[in-house]
């Protein structure tokens, strides 16, 4: 069921607390970086690399990412930054102790150690994006909303998404490769119709999964090898709309985990979207997909209207199928409607 919600604000002084911490994190140099980050160009675009020294000696091209203002201002804050990785850490937990004893979303012990080693892989560096009720959660502080709260924020399943072509494109890769990561986080693979391209990994006895995703622009929803990172990702459609142009967040575990995340107001539409293609007993989540897209665009609405107008704009020129998923999930709603036509 759909419900209107009167959001308690989160303060200014936590929400500036948070953005230092997700500022840390983006400053953080890489270890080992010898001589200065270089440009490549690829596919028509230019991405940032840095030469890393590995252990015994031996150099690798390490994937920074592309070629933005946001990316050179990182780099140039590398190079000014004489901080040693001990202060780094000590800062950042510090803030996101602050953060937690403030009762705001926080990782429990299995989501957070493995989102921490996929992290350190270079998962989120390398073009994965935390899709999913994961990534509702860190929306209170950027929103500057109280909103993961009851069943909206509750999940078993730790959901990864990445483009095909942007993953074989960065030339780079995790270290150690994914499918490690995940059988040292003791997660096994759950065998599918397509056998040898597992998209999902169990904890045996429980029921955390992780879920790799990647958009599918055939009609063939089937896995694609994400080679970036190691492992095979469902195809999906209208995936490609949500991952594009993620955000940084950082996630509340230990000093925080730095994290890619969809920006919300594609968030929101996108759930509305797959709210209407759930299936037998996947309708279940419908309720859920809607609940969460409401309270986002509640919260946009107020605070970034014009965001939330242009997302579902470009969300309605993607084609008719597109528009008549929208036109479904709003039906009724004649709020929401006034809220995504919104002019700003």
């Amino acid at each position: 069921m759909w419900y209107k919600t009167l959001m308690k604000p989160i303060s200014l002084t936590l929400q500036t607390l948070y953005q230092d911490l997700v500022q840390a994190h983006l400053d953080r140099p890489l270890t080992g970086l010898t001589g200065a980050p270089h440009l490549r160009k690829s596919g028509g675009k230019s991405w940032w690399y840095a030469t890393i020294r590995q252990p015994g000696g031996a150099h690798q091209q390490r994937f920074i990412g592309p070629d933005t203002k946001e990316t050179r201002t990182r780099i140039a804050r590398w190079k000014a930054s004489a901080k040693d990785d001990r202060a780094f850490r000590e800062n950042a937990a510090a803030k996101a102790r602050a953060l937690r004893a403030a009762r705001l979303p926080a990782l429990d012990m299995q989501n957070g150690k493995t989102l921490r080693a996929l992290a350190q892989a270079g998962t989120f560096r390398l073009g994965g994006v935390l899709v999913g009720t994961h990534a509702f959660r860190l929306y209170d502080l950027e929103l500057g909303a109280y909103l993961s709260k009851d069943a909206v924020a509750i999940t078993s399943d730790l959901d990864i998404a990445s483009f095909q072509k942007l993953s074989l494109a960065v030339g780079d890769h995790t270290e150690p490769e994914l499918p490690e990561v995940m059988h040292a986080l003791g997660l096994a693979p759950v065998e599918n119709l397509h056998r040898g391209r597992p998209v999902r990994w169990r904890l045996p006895g429980s029921d955390f999964v992780v879920d790799f995703l990647s958009p599918s622009f055939e009609q063939n929803e089937g896995p694609q090898k994400l080679e970036a990172l190691g492992v095979w990702a469902q195809g999906l459609h209208f995936l490609n709309y949500l991952i594009r142009d993620p955000i940084p967040a950082v996630a509340l575990y230990r000093e925080g985990v730095l994290v890619q995340i969809p920006a919300p107001e594609r968030f929101a539409i996108h759930k509305l979207i797959v709210s209407t293609r759930r299936k037998g007993p996947g309708r279940a989540k419908a309720a859920k997909d809607l609940a969460q897209a409401r309270l986002l665009i509640e919260a946009l609405s107020e605070g970034r209207p014009h965001d939330l107008a242009l997302a579902y704009r470009e969300a309605v020129r993607e084609g008719p199928a597109w528009k008549a998923a929208l036109d479904t999930a709003l039906y009724g709603h004649a709020d929401l409607v006034r809220h995504l036509t919104r002019r700003g």
